[in-house]
């Protein structure tokens, strides 16, 4: 079940996955964080057709250092994904002409103290050079008074981890053809929601018909899903959001290329509804605790990311 303890296992997993399928993955070391006298890296996967043109599919986890879950769901997903790999040759013709790209845990440094923000108090969904412009809520929104507070913006500039993640985000997912990445998140509401850009603004998405074509694609696909889809603003508003921040810097560069960034934020308060005692636990209202629920949710979301991966291969579809 979810581990805790002084280092961080999900890196320790994403390591030894690279290593047992050292055939299909290369594993990049993208830089490191500290907290005290330990240093954590912070690692990327890349797989698949290595032309910077090549349809892009970003799986990203792990922003916030209690969202334990997010990871788990994304290395479930891996090793499915590397299981197939090895007995269906279909999985090798996608992967001859596409690619997948991933940060399973974005900020290590969270894990090991076992809280949201970074070590150094922020927190990296509020940390980005974006704006927020409508109703916002106090606080929740992003704040800039002490980083003893949550929802921490930070105040000099990006953090290393916002850097690493566009880093990563720019040199292989900006020039492809098109691109769609996912960002796993849990802790609001009662259901799981599928966001789409914008975090800072009602204004309409730049690439909204393909977003609506691409959900009409999902939702003919699988009928009976369980999400809400809709942009982040139908739910809450907040300032320095990492991908309305990342898609607007690949519009600059490449305008007009479709980059579809998602969000999964699964509907923890559901968990806690079940199980109330687990709100008495330090991660308990984001992770699900119960052996059954965990399972349950380790297989509940792998269509969708099966399904987003799929998409970047026929992205004329949507695009």
């Amino acid at each position: 079940m979810l581990r805790h303890g002084p280092f961080v296992p999900e890196l320790v997993e994403v390591e030894r996955l690279a290593e047992a399928h050292s055939n299909y993955v290369r594993l990049e070391n993208l830089g490191s964080v500290t907290t005290g006298q330990t240093s954590f890296p912070i690692l990327g996967l890349v797989m698949g057709n290595q032309d910077p043109s090549a349809p892009t599919y970003g799986l990203f986890a792990g922003v916030h250092g209690l969202e334990r879950v997010g990871t788990h769901v994304l290395l479930a997903f891996l090793r499915t994904l590397f299981v197939k790999r090895a007995w269906d040759p279909e999985w090798e013709s996608f992967f001859e002409k596409n690619r997948l790209v991933s940060i399973p845990v974005i900020n290590p440094t969270g894990f090991a103290l076992n809280r949201r923000s970074n070590a150094r108090g922020v927190d990296l969904m509020r940390n980005a050079p974006v704006e927020a412009d409508g109703k916002l809520l106090l606080g929740v929104s992003g704040q800039t008074w002490s980083h003893h507070l949550p929802w921490y913006r930070g105040h000099d500039g990006l953090e290393i981890e916002t850097k690493i993640v566009g880093d990563f985000v720019e040199r292989h997912m900006f020039n492809a053809k098109a691109a769609v990445s996912l960002d796993l998140h849990s802790g609001f509401g009662m259901k799981d929601r599928l966001w789409y850009p914008w975090a800072h603004s009602a204004a309409v998405f730049p690439h909204g018909p393909s977003v609506e074509r691409l959900v009409q694609l999902f939702e003919t696909t699988y009928p009976y899903h369980v999400y809400k889809i809709e942009p982040q603003h139908h739910s809450y508003m907040t300032h320095g959001d990492i991908w309305d921040w990342l898609y607007m810097r690949h519009q600059e560069k490449h305008l007009g290329t479709p980059y579809l960034p998602f969000t999964l934020e699964m509907g923890s308060w559901m968990w806690v509804k079940k199980n109330p005692m687990q709100m008495f636990m330090a991660d308990g209202f984001f992770n699900p605790v119960k052996k059954h629920r965990y399972a349950r949710t380790m297989r509940r979301h792998l269509h969708l990311l099966e399904f987003l991966l799929r998409s970047v291969g026929p992205y004329s579809h949507w695009a």
